[in-house]
């Protein structure tokens, strides 16, 4: 099965399935290490670990390309990849998706925001028109030469309000995008983090039962679960955020440590390793296959 086809296959297993995000290939092994089925890679998350800049459109379709390849050659799972804005016209939509199934992408997301794109935690978002998009998702549609590759349509145009929202992801999904992919940060002129965890779940309710296909979503407000976002009507989940976030926490708490008391006990006293460096890393890594691998040639060498 391509690697679309298998994505989709996880899509009609599970009620929603759950694609934490990826940035690189050690967060990708450690995920799948995990025990999760299907990755996201997550473009602010590589904008992050490659270039050490915040998400703002940074990244070229090269850089993010072959940060997909390496990940997927890691890894063997399903993994759809944030293809930001398509990084420029219909050719280079096109050229995206084509270069994203020779790397072993799953799907791509394509946004509806005018470049250059920002992260949605970020003020000064805005969109294209609605036909500047339904030309990107056409243009990534008619590019796909594996008819299982996964076409996700994000729309930023809750910058507009809610029923703006609701209309575009209507109007991708007519126009043939897989999944609808509502980008809900504002609500009402406000974040959506300034309402309670039960009144965001409500939002989340009508945006989904509003939308006419399947439904991908970004956040759970706290005190909810996957499984409460399956109750509402999402079909998958691109939980990008919380990875990074951790791994940067821990570096952060990590580095302040050793800097403070000029050792790394203190910190592997403070959080005890579950996996030690270096030899539980790299068993995680697959030191063992190698290994075998490695012992299995040499002993044909010695035969002879």
């Amino acid at each position: 099965m391509s690697p679309g086809a298998r994505f989709r296959a996880l899509m009609a297993q599970q009620a929603c399935l759950v694609t934490p995000g990826c940035y690189d290939a050690l967060s990708a092994r450690v995920a799948e290490h995990a025990g999760f089925e299907a990755l996201a890679i997550s473009g602010f998350g590589v904008e992050a670990a490659l270039l050490g800049r915040p998400d703002i459109g940074l990244l070229t379709l090269s850089e993010l390309v072959e940060q997909a390849r390496r990940i997927t050659g890691a890894v063997d799972l399903p993994i759809t990849c944030d293809g930001e804005t398509g990084f420029g016209g219909v050719h280079n939509v096109a050229r995206l998706v084509r270069e994203m199934e020779q790397a072993g992408i799953a799907g791509i997301q394509i946004e509806d925001q005018q470049g250059p794109k920002r992260c949605p935690a970020l003020d000064g978002r805005s969109v294209v028109s609605l036909d500047e998009q339904l030309a990107r998702l056409g243009a990534a549609l008619a590019a796909r030469r594996d008819p299982d590759f996964v076409v996700i349509a994000r729309s930023d145009a809750d910058v507009l309000g809610f029923d703006a929202l609701v209309e575009r992801c209507n109007r991708y999904l007519a126009a043939g995008a897989d999944l609808a992919m509502p980008i809900c940060f504002v609500v009402d002129g406000r974040p959506i983090t300034a309402l309670s965890p039960d009144d965001q779940m409500e939002v989340y309710a009508r945006l989904a039962k509003a939308i006419d296909g399947p439904v991908k979503g970004v956040l759970i407000p706290d005190g909810y679960t996957a499984a409460d976002m399956a109750q509402i009507g999402y079909r998958v989940l691109g939980l990008t955020g919380g990875p990074i976030e951790a791994a940067v926490n821990a570096l952060h708490r990590a580095f302040t440590e050793l800097r403070r008391s000029g050792s790394e006990a203190a910190y592997r006293a403070a959080v005890p390793p579950e996996i030690t460096a270096p030899g539980g890393i790299m068993k995680l890594l697959g030191l063992d296959q190698f290994t075998e691998f490695e012992t299995r040639f040499r002993s044909a060498d010695d035969a002879t």
